[in-house]
């Protein structure tokens, strides 16, 4: 089986990658596309890779041909620039669909985010939920996939951050109350999911919302991460405004991935619906306070 996964050098690929190689496929029949270097990576596996920007026509097409399963991980998650959403989330997914179309005919899997279901849609939230738009009128077979924040091993940005962060300053502010329920789920137990729908893709077009067995608060979530780490630390809590005020101004200062758009998100406290996804791809999910102390000590094996 030939499989091709885009924005393979992010986090959700590096894992992605890792994980196939566990379960047993074959690496020599893998594809990886992203503009960021991977080489390296792909090498170590097995894996064939090209570096090519998906937001522009170019050669990287031809490698869709004679592709059994199509994986789309490419995605802007966090910018100050509106643009770069539509660009990376809209404009990529077009070319990379549109590509499958005219050169193969794949089965897709696709990476969408819960935040579509958010009551808040800010850029990030609105072009994903074109890029699901433009998959489900592909024409092509697919799966959506809704995953709440993820986290784990070479994480470099969400629960990651709060990491290196927490290093820095001994001192964690929070937002409010902190009491903001966020739905964590551990990646290794997400790309187990994707390598259950390679080898047993649907029979008919589906949606998967895919959140962490149990809710968390954010200042939970914080205290979880701090009690891994270690040393004397503690956590303030501050007034939302001043939060949003001290985040924009470290943005300028330190250009952070941590935005005041996921501040806003975050406060909004949505919670997603619930589907047991672990019972039916038989998937043991991984407790939250199980995989931050997995995500920790990876983190110190590097």
């Amino acid at each position: 089986m030939n499989i091709l996964i885009t924005g393979g050098a992010g986090f959700v690929g590096r894992n992605l990658l890792r994980v196939m190689r566990e379960t047993g496929i074959e690496m020599s029949k893998l594809t990886v596309i992203d503009k960021v270097e991977a080489n390296n990576l792909c090498q170590k596996y097995g894996a064939k890779f090209i570096q090519a920007d998906l937001a522009e026509k170019g050669m990287w097409e031809e490698s869709l041909k004679d592709q059994d399963v199509l994986v789309i991980l490419h995605a802007q998650i966090s910018s100050p620039n509106s643009a770069d959403f539509y660009r990376n989330n809209v404009e990529a997914t077009i070319n990379a669909v549109n590509a499958a179309k005219k050169i193969g005919h794949p089965k897709i899997i696709h990476f969408s985010s819960a935040a579509v279901l958010s009551s808040r849609q800010d850029d990030y939230a609105k072009t994903k939920k074109i890029s699901e738009e433009i998959v489900e009128n592909s024409g092509l077979p697919y799966v959506i996939i809704r995953p709440s924040i993820m986290y784990g091993p070479t994480d470099d940005k969400n629960i990651a951050w709060l990491m290196n962060f927490i290093k820095k300053i001994p001192i964690f502010p929070i937002p409010g109350s902190g009491k903001y329920p966020r739905q964590p789920v551990y990646i290794d137990d997400v790309c187990l999911m994707v390598v259950e729908l390679i080898k047993n893709f649907p029979e008919k077009n589906k949606i998967y919302g895919i959140n962490g067995k149990k809710q968390v608060f954010f200042r939970d979530i914080v205290k979880s991460v701090i009690k891994e780490i270690g040393g004397l630390r503690f956590v303030i809590y501050l007034p939302v405004p001043l939060y949003l005020f001290l985040v924009k101004i470290y943005n300028v200062l330190f250009h952070s991935p941590f935005t005041p758009d996921q501040i806003q998100s975050l406060i909004n406290g949505d919670v997603f619906p619930d589907y047991p996804w672990w019972d039916e791809f038989g998937i043991k999910a991984t407790p939250f306070s199980e995989g931050i102390k997995k995500t920790v000590q990876a983190e110190k094996r590097q």
